[in-house]
Formats: C-alpha cells, sequence, structure tokens
C-alpha cells in the first residue's frame, strides 16, 4: 500500500516527463549520437581496432606491428583520392597531394562564408574532404591521422617515461609524481595501455547528468509521500494502534525500494543506450594509457570503473531519499515542502557534476580542491551517511 502512494500515476508521469525533457536537454549528445565517434580525429575507431587486435596493452614490439600498417592504411588512402571525382578533376593521386590541395584551397578562398562556397576549388575541396571523412571511406581520413598521431604519442612516451612527467607536471606533489613513477610506468607498465583520451571524461561527464536526473527523480517522486499523508488526516488514524505507529518502518522499505527501482531503471535505459555505441569494447582496458596525460590513482580497468560510478549513483541515491525523507516529515504543507526540497535539488544538481567528471583522475575537481586521492568515495560515504542519519533521526521522532 505504500508503494502504491509512492507510485501513483500523476507522480509516475512527472516523473518519466522530466526524463524526457532532461534526455533533451543534456542526455542526447550521448544516448542518441556516439560521442566518442567523432569522424574528426578517428581515435576512438583506431584504439578499438588496436584492442581487438592486440588486446587491451601495446608492447613495444606490437608498436612495431602497428607501425607497419600504417603505410598500407596509406596507400589505402592514395587509392581513394586517385579514384574520386574530384582527384581525378584536379590531378590527384596521392593523399600529400589532396593536404596540399586543401590547404591552398583554404587558404586562397574568399573571406565570407557565401562566396567560399560559391569558389569551385574550395567546394571541390570541401566536398573530397567529406567523401574521405565519410562511412563510404570507412572514414580514411580521420583514421589515418589517428594511427600518425597515436605513433608519434607512443614514441615520445617511450622515449621520456617518467622524465616527461617530472617535466611537464611541474605543479604535481612528490606524492603524485611517485605514483605516476611507480603505477605507471613500473613493473606494470601501464602506460602501454590502450584507451581512446577522451572516453573518461566523456563517460564521467554523462554519469554527472544522470546522477542529476536519479537525485530530482528521487525527490520529485518520494517529497510527496508524507505531507499527502498529513494533509489526509491519516497519520492520526495510524497513531491510534500500535501498530500504525510503526508505519514509518513500512513507509521507510517502500522509500528504499523505490529509489532502487528508480535508480536502476535510469542506470539501465540511459547506461544501456550509451552502451550501444560501443564503450563495452573497452571495459577489459586499464584506466590509465598512453593516450592520456591526466593521471588515476586506482589501478582499475575501465569496466570496474564504470561499476564504481554506478555505486557512486547509488549512495547518492539513497543517501537523498534519506534528506527528502526527513524534509519532507517536518513540512505541513506542499509549499513549505518545495521550499525545503528545491534548494535541496539545486544543490545536488550542482555537486553531481563535479563528483563525477574524471572521477579518481586527477583532473577531478573535488580532487583538486582537497588534494585527497579518492575524494569521491569520502565524500560520498559522507553524504551516504548523513542522509542515514536523518533517514534514522526522522523515524524515530515521529515514533516517540
Amino acid at each position: 500500500e505504500e508503494l502504491k502512494k509512492i507510485w501513483r500515476p500523476g507522480i509516475l508521469l512527472a516523473v518519466l516527463f522530466m526524463a524526457f525533457v532532461y534526455d533533451t536537454l543534456f542526455l542526447a549528445a550521448y544516448t542518441r549520437e556516439s560521442p566518442i565517434e567523432q569522424q574528426n580525429d578517428g581515435m576512438a575507431k583506431v584504439c578499438r581496432e588496436l584492442v581487438q587486435a592486440y588486446g587491451t596493452g601495446l608492447s613495444e614490439e606490437e608498436f612495431m606491428q602497428f607501425q607497419a600498417e600504417i603505410p598500407k592504411l596509406h596507400k589505402t588512402a592514395d587509392q581513394y583520392v586517385s579514384q574520386s571525382s574530384i582527384g581525378k578533376k584536379y590531378g590527384l593521386k596521392t593523399f600529400e597531394q589532396y593536404a596540399v590541395f586543401c590547404k591552398k584551397a583554404v587558404e586562397e578562398a574568399p573571406s565570407q562564408a557565401v562566396s567560399a562556397d560559391q569558389d569551385e576549388t574550395y567546394a571541390d575541396a570541401m566536398r573530397l574532404h567529406n567523401f574521405l571523412s565519410s562511412k563510404e571511406t570507412d572514414w580514411i581520413e580521420a583514421s589515418l591521422y589517428a594511427s600518425y598521431l597515436l605513433e608519434q604519442i607512443y614514441q615520445v612516451k617511450k622515449e621520456y617515461r617518467k622524465e616527461l612527467w617530472t617535466e611537464s607536471q611541474a605543479a604535481c606533489s612528490p606524492k603524485e609524481l611517485e605514483h605516476i613513477k611507480t603505477a605507471c610506468y613500473g613493473e606494470g607498465k601501464l602506460w602501454q595501455n590502450i584507451l581512446p583520451p577522451d572516453l573518461p571524461q566523456t563517460v564521467s561527464r554523462f554519469a554527472g547528468y544522470l546522477l542529476t536526473l536519479i537525485c530530482l527523480s528521487v525527490c520529485l517522486l518520494l517529497s510527496p509521500l508524507l505531507v499527502r499523508d498529513r494533509l489526509s488526516r491519516v497519520q492520526p488514524l495510524q497513531y491510534s494502534s500500535r501498530r500504525g505507529r510503526k508505519i514509518y518502518n513500512t513507509q521507510s522499505a517502500a522509500v528504499m525500494l523505490s529509489t532502487f527501482f528508480v535508480t536502476t531503471a535510469e542506470l539501465a535505459v540511459f547506461g544501456g543506450l550509451l552502451l550501444r555505441h560501443g564503450t563495452f569494447v573497452f571495459f577489459p582496458c586499464k584506466m590509465y594509457s598512453f593516450t592520456m596525460m591526466q593521471f588515476c590513482w586506482p589501478d582499475w580497468t575501465h569496466g570496474v570503473w564504470c561499476l564504481m560510478l554506478a555505486v557512486l549513483c547509488y549512495l547518492t541515491a539513497y543517501a537523498t531519499a534519506g534528506i527528502v525523507f526527513f524534509l519532507s516529515q517536518g513540512s505541513q504543507n506542499y509549499i513549505s515542502m518545495l521550499l525545503r526540497v528545491i534548494p535541496l535539488a539545486a544543490a545536488l544538481a550542482v555537486w553531481s557534476p563535479k563528483l563525477m567528471e574524471n572521477a579518481f583522475y586527477s583532473r577531478n575537481e573535488l580532487y583538486h580542491f582537497s588534494g585527497m586521492p579518492y575524494i569521491e568515495i569520502v565524500s560520498t560515504g559522507i553524504l551516504f551517511l548523513a542522509g542515514c542519519g536523518l533517514w534514522l533521526f526522522a523515524v524515530r521522532r515521529r515514533q516517540e
């Protein structure tokens, strides 16, 4: 019966409508499009091919094999250029000639956008660029660019290794530098791991938006429960019996189940929409890679890291439920409830992205502020304990 009071059709429709609007405003770039399949750089595509060919790491021997494949990729690009209608029109035989042709067309194009589009050479250069950056050519230009870039990055990391971090990260503390040297360049050789450089930030930023949606859904779903009982005079009737005076225990169980349901549903739906773009391929890969300049504190795989983000979502959701339960039981009407819940929702909307974005990496905002490794777990744990404490305090006070 308490679950029926929480999952009322009107409230459920409001939660669904809010999720739809929130998805349109913030999550669509991650759920409807592929945020790591950026055709302008091809990094994710090449990294996926490396994982499928060599596994999660790229040893020096495997790197030499990867280098040997780049000229073949270059020849394929030459064939696409020479066989294209625009390539035949301007006598372009190689990818280098195409690059020079495009550079010259851009430099000599008129400054105004409309005039530039009317310039035949510039328009042909853009059409050829779009052709080489399309699915029809398997994004050959982006793949070639990413392959050359990965080759250069790997060689730099191989040559400098520890010295690279010491020179480029002058602001790092001695503790951070020691962790980088031992974890990333120690016996484990984490620097040889393969992972797209933008993947952690993309996934964690998505997780921050999703956590905000979860917190807003919990606030909207649970806040009317106790206020509605008070306004409909259900509580005096419940307090007329000894079993009725323990109704808060039943309501607490219903709140816990509802929080679990809404959190799991939104993680499953929106997380599944993100995973359909192929990010699960990188689950066995380590969090750190030679493609990155930021470092991470734990030695987890990308899959374990994603699981930890989900755990943080559950802990924050239950903390939110506890605080909402405490605020709701002290509200006399819906207006006073809104005046209490809205600031909580606003605070969680500000805090959630800061917690999630680049979580457990050196660029996380909470880590920059505190300088404490694993601050994400510590801060979420404190919030969770505070929510549970307020929850228990509300239940005990009403039972007295």
